[in-house]
């Protein structure tokens, strides 16, 4: 009987072993799963290059630095960062970033300029009436060409909590600081007139001057006048009775390019002129006495042999002295083609009061007014629809000549 007991005791025994020796195998075995699942994740170069940032998806500046000059940053103006062909720059606006505009129930807009004047206030009150039109609150603050004024004003309207800021800088080295600012605050911004970039070389979304392109098409107009008026008619095989005069200004054409596109185009619908009958007048300043002091000279010393002149610039100053000295030096207005800016009341004046002259132009108009509504569209359709700024909006075209000079008046600065 005892041994029977032992034996079954033993089998006992035997059995707890095995189902320990089972049970202690599962935890074994539970713990090599992960680790087997593990092993990849470790190894993923992941953590080495990141992967592109999905639609709409924040990427820091510093990757977007990176990955912009390896040729691999997508345009996407839900990331922020687009490339624009037109300017031929990439752009970042934080769009990502933004914080709920309408948050606090009210939308609140600021344009922070370097000064108010004839250019700027038609520019600003466009802008504001626009706004305000959609319900949003709008602010002008003008720094009076003051560096420090200007930065001080980027400051009031973060601390007052603005939603949008229109800026033109007194200096476009102070817009780092300002973008930076206003990016960590989570606010929209846009430039108008003086484009600029940030720290990473990323400029602003801009609406302003797509200056080549518009002195470009102008000079193109103004071929097909020369063309359609027969204008080339008299003049030598050679050109010796032809002068095609810029009157340049360097520190206005190393931005704007002006004097450059009108001459690409001119020259690419006139390709017989030679490079001795085109002298480029270094103008200083571009301002009035300057186009004056470089224009009377040349005008004078070549009127006895030149019968047909182009004369064109991109400094805004050209038209008024023009008028005069071509008038003094007994030059006859039909042998003469002008291209310039029209952008002030003045100049719209004389055209309307000398249509020999205005008959003889063929302009840029500049119009600052639909500038102010067309950044309030684009702020508004940001507000209430999500649409990004978009990274660069030029001005439209407006030829100005004698034949729509008082329509231009009347619309613009009258």
């Amino acid at each position: 009987m005892k041994k029977w007991i032992a034996l079954l005791l033993a089998l006992v025994m035997v059995f707890a072993v095995t189902a320990c020796a089972n049970n202690a195998s599962t935890p074994a075995a539970a713990d090599e799963t992960p680790a087997a699942v593990e092993a990849p994740a470790a190894e993923t170069p992941a953590a080495e290059t990141p992967a592109a940032p999905a639609e709409g998806e924040a990427l820091s500046e510093e990757d977007a630095e990176a990955a912009r000059e390896a040729g691999t940053l997508a345009s996407d103006p839900l990331t922020g960062y687009e490339y624009s062909d037109a300017s031929g720059l990439w752009y970042y606006s934080n769009y990502p970033n933004y914080k709920d505009f309408n948050a606090d129930g009210v939308v609140k807009v600021a344009f922070v300029c370097k000064f108010s004047g004839g250019w700027f206030t038609p520019k600003a009150n466009s802008l504001g009436e626009t706004v305000k039109a959609a319900g949003y609150e709008y602010l002008f603050i003008d720094a009076n060409s003051d560096e420090q004024a200007w930065l001080d004003g980027i400051q009031n309207v973060i601390n007052q909590d603005f939603d949008i800021v229109v800026m033109t800088p007194v200096n476009t080295a102070l817009l780092p600081d300002a973008m930076a600012m206003l990016q960590d605050a989570g606010i929209a911004y846009l430039t108008t007139d003086d484009p600029g970039s940030d720290a990473y070389g990323f400029y602003s979304p801009h609406y302003g001057l797509d200056d080549y392109y518009l002195f470009y098409e102008t000079g193109k107009l103004a071929a097909q006048k020369i063309q359609d008026e027969n204008f080339l008619d008299g003049v030598s095989d050679d050109y010796s009775n032809f002068l095609f005069v810029i009157a340049d200004s360097p520190a206005v054409e190393a931005i704007h390019k002006r004097s450059q596109a009108y001459y690409d185009a001119i020259t690419e619908a006139l390709p017989g002129i030679p490079d001795d009958r085109i002298l480029w007048l270094d103008c200083g300043a571009g301002l009035t006495d300057d186009i004056e002091n470089k224009l009377a000279p040349t005008l004078q010393a070549n009127k006895g042999t030149v019968d047909k002149w182009i004369i064109a610039s991109g400094t805004g100053s050209l038209n008024i002295p023009a008028f005069t000295l071509i008038k003094e030096n007994g030059i006859p207005m039909e042998n003469v083609i002008i291209s310039e800016t029209c952008g002030m009341s003045d100049v719209c004046e004389l055209l309307e009061n000398n249509p020999d002259f205005a008959d003889r132009c063929i302009l840029v108009g500049l119009a600052s007014a639909p500038s102010g509504v067309g950044m309030g569209n684009l702020i508004i359709d940001l507000v209430e629809n999500g649409t990004p700024i978009p990274a660069f909006t030029g001005y439209d075209l407006i030829p100005v000549t004698g034949e729509n000079i008082s329509e231009f008046y009347d619309a613009y600065y009258r």
